[in-house]
């Protein structure tokens, strides 16, 4: 199976845990990981699956996944499978204040998962890494849980 990784990263974060996915996969499949500002259509075409990752602000995904996603005509990905990816803070150790922001704009993946859909992909899987705070660094774990999420991908 040909795979197309793009990401983007703020803090890198995000690029720790694309490349955890692409060691969890590299072994068994041909993976391409790109950078969401230097991707483009023609990264996607000869692909099988699209993984695609963004840290999350405000719930939403950055500008540079946001383009590449632009940059894709909807229902053109047809025949191809997609899965999504983000890293943002947990719940778990949030004021009350930040957990209800959280519950309304919730997490990058949901919508990049959405925006996959739209161009016409079939979503097998969204997943959430967490940091600690806004920078991190990655909570404890979450590099082993990408690899184990990345090789369900493709099991």
């Amino acid at each position: 199976m040909k795979i197309t990784l793009v990401y983007d990263t703020v803090y890198g974060n995000t690029k720790q845990i694309a490349k955890a996915i692409k060691a969890g996969i590299s072994n068994t499949h041909e993976i391409k990981l790109i950078e969401a500002e230097r991707a483009s259509i023609d990264d996607v075409k000869d692909a099988d699956m699209l993984i695609l990752g963004s840290p999350t602000h405000g719930g939403w995904f950055t500008d540079p996944v946001k383009m590449f996603l632009q940059s894709i005509q909807e229902n053109s990905l047809g025949n191809r499978k997609g899965a999504a990816f983000d890293t943002t803070t947990s719940k778990e150790n949030e004021s009350w204040f930040v957990k209800k922001i959280i519950d309304f704009f919730g997490y990058a993946s949901k919508r990049i998962s959405k925006e996959l859909v739209r161009k016409g992909l079939t979503l097998i899987s969204s997943e959430s890494f967490y940091v600690h705070g806004k920078e991190g660094p990655l909570q404890e774990g979450e590099i082993e849980r990408a690899k184990e999420w990345s090789a369900k991908l493709t099991g």
